[in-house]
């Protein structure tokens, strides 16, 4: 095998994986970020909106995620990635 099309090979293995996880349907929602968008004040877990406070495991399962309290953060199956 010459140097060009080790090369070619490389370089496409690698724009395959680069594209499949272009293409991953998981977002990760801030907890922050949710509450926000609801017109809330997020603060130790806890989401002040106008209706009450909601915790931000709460506000995950409302949106259909998963939530991952060491991260704080929110995985949503088939939701767009900015």
């Amino acid at each position: 095998m010459d140097c060009r099309r080790a090369l070619r090979i490389i370089t496409l293995a690698g724009l395959a994986v680069l594209s499949t996880a272009a293409c991953s349907s998981t977002a990760r929602l801030r907890s922050s970020t949710m509450c926000q968008a609801a017109g809330g004040t997020y603060a130790n877990g806890t989401c002040q909106p106008a209706t009450g406070p909601r915790t931000a495991a709460d506000m995950c399962r409302a949106h259909g995620g998963t939530y991952f309290a060491g991260g704080d953060y929110c995985e949503v199956e088939g939701a767009w990635k900015p």
